[in-house]
């Protein structure tokens, strides 16, 4: 069982994350979500790996980090690349900072990956988005769709490559 160090009230506000970071500590992942807090299930091994691998591609490039959309919603993606080296003591980033959010997509998260993350992250101006998923055809590796912000405002997909040929490439 896991006590909260506050007294819960709505809306969280990202002050509030600090003393949420016990859950972090007990293996609890979440997010803030206009004011609502977001329990997040555990990664499966297929997850992380693809977390893992898609990181190394890019440098400044962390997972499990906060994104500061707004003081009621803080979003944690998969990875996410920084435009340069940040604080070290730092675990949530203004969106400014962020250059692309991955999302790697889970079944109990596509519709969350596909439709709502995408409306969020292009509103706060992350100039790219990526969504990793499983490859058709090979179980160990995945598929990364690449989207850019469009003067829209909006994603425009731009390409789609396995995992395992952006690792060779770069």
């Amino acid at each position: 069982m896991v006590t909260l160090p506050i007294e819960f009230r709505t809306p969280l506000t990202e002050g509030d994350v600090g003393a949420l970071g016990v859950l972090e500590r007990d293996g609890i992942r979440f997010e803030i979500d206009s004011g609502r807090l977001i329990l997040i299930a555990p990664r499966t091994l297929w997850h992380a790996d693809a977390c893992h691998r898609v990181a190394n591609l890019r440098p400044y490039a962390y997972g499990r980090q906060g994104m500061r959309i707004s003081r009621t919603t803080v979003r944690c993606p998969d990875v996410m690349v920084l435009f340069a080296e940040p604080d070290p003591d730092a675990s949530c980033h203004d969106p400014a900072d962020v250059a692309i959010v991955v999302e790697v997509v889970s079944p109990d998260t596509a519709v969350e990956d596909r439709v709502v993350k995408p409306r969020i992250y292009a509103g706060a101006g992350i100039p790219e988005y990526w969504i990793v998923d499983r490859h058709p055809t090979d179980p160990r590796d995945a598929s990364v769709e690449h989207f850019k912000l469009g003067v829209s405002g909006a994603y425009q997909r731009i390409g789609q490559a396995a995992l395992s040929e952006l690792e060779k490439t770069g």
